[in-house]
C-alpha cells in the first residue's frame, strides 16, 4: 500500500484547491502518526470516504492508496469531534454547499486532535493555508475571529459558546514548543484576494 502524499498529489483533480490540499495534508499527517488513527478516515464512514477519495483524488484508490487503520464508528470518535464539524458547517460561506463543505469540516476537525499548530497537524505549509481554506469555505467563521486567536483554540471557544460550556477546555497542544505563545495575539491575517461573503 502506498500512503505517500506524493501519490495523492499525483492524482489530485485540483492540486492547488485549498480543500484538496487540506484533505491530502490531513491524510498524510494521519498516516504518518501525527494525528489519531481515526483521522486516516477523516472521521467519515467508509463509503463516504471513498466518494471523497474518488472525487478529489480519482485513481488513487485503484493505485493502492488507502488507510491502514480500520474505520471507527461515529460513537467511537472523540466527543467534541461532531461539535467541531457542526460548528464549521453552520458557518459555511453563503453559496457554498455540498460534500466539499462537509469534507473540509472533517479535515479541519481532524486536525484539531494533533499536538502542534493546526497547520502543522494538517500537513500544510503555514497558517495562511488554514486561513485561505476558512475564507473560501467557512467565511463567517474566518470573519468571526476578530481577536486573531490561534485557529485551533478559536474553534474550541466557538464550540463552547454554542454549547454554553464554561470553562472551555483547551485543545490538545501539549506537544507544541509554542504553547505559551498561542494564548496571545497573532500577527494580522492578510490575504491577497478576499472572498465576498455575499452569494453570487
Amino acid at each position: 500500500m502506498n500512503r505517500s502524499l506524493l501519490l495523492l498529489d499525483a492524482f489530485a483533480a485540483q492540486p492547488g484547491d485549498p480543500v484538496t490540499r487540506a484533505l491530502a495534508g490531513v491524510l498524510e499527517s494521519a498516516c504518518a502518526g501525527r494525528l489519531p488513527r481515526f483521522a486516516q478516515w477523516l472521521g467519515l464512514p467508509p463509503a463516504e470516504f471513498r466518494r471523497m477519495l474518488d472525487r478529489h483524488f480519482p485513481g488513487a484508490a485503484a493505485a493502492g492508496w488507502e488507510p491502514d487503520a480500520p474505520p471507527q464508528d461515529a460513537d467511537a470518535l472523540p466527543c467534541e469531534f461532531a461539535d467541531l464539524v457542526d460548528m464549521l458547517e453552520d458557518g459555511h460561506t453563503p453559496g457554498q454547499y455540498g460534500p466539499d463543505v462537509h469534507w473540509a469540516a472533517h479535515a479541519l476537525a481532524s486536525g484539531c486532535f494533533g499536538h502542534t499548530h493546526l497547520w502543522q497537524d494538517m500537513g500544510l505549509s503555514g497558517r495562511d493555508d488554514v486561513s485561505a481554506l476558512l475564507q473560501q469555505v467557512f467565511a463567517p467563521v474566518f470573519a468571526a475571529n476578530t481577536t486573531e486567536m490561534k485557529w485551533k483554540k478559536f474553534f474550541y471557544h466557538r464550540v463552547c459558546e454554542r454549547l454554553d460550556i464554561h470553562p472551555c477546555p483547551e485543545p490538545s497542544c501539549e506537544g507544541c514548543d509554542h504553547y505559551a505563545a498561542c494564548h496571545g495575539a497573532e500577527a494580522p491575517i492578510v490575504l491577497m484576494q478576499p472572498v465576498s461573503l455575499r452569494q453570487a
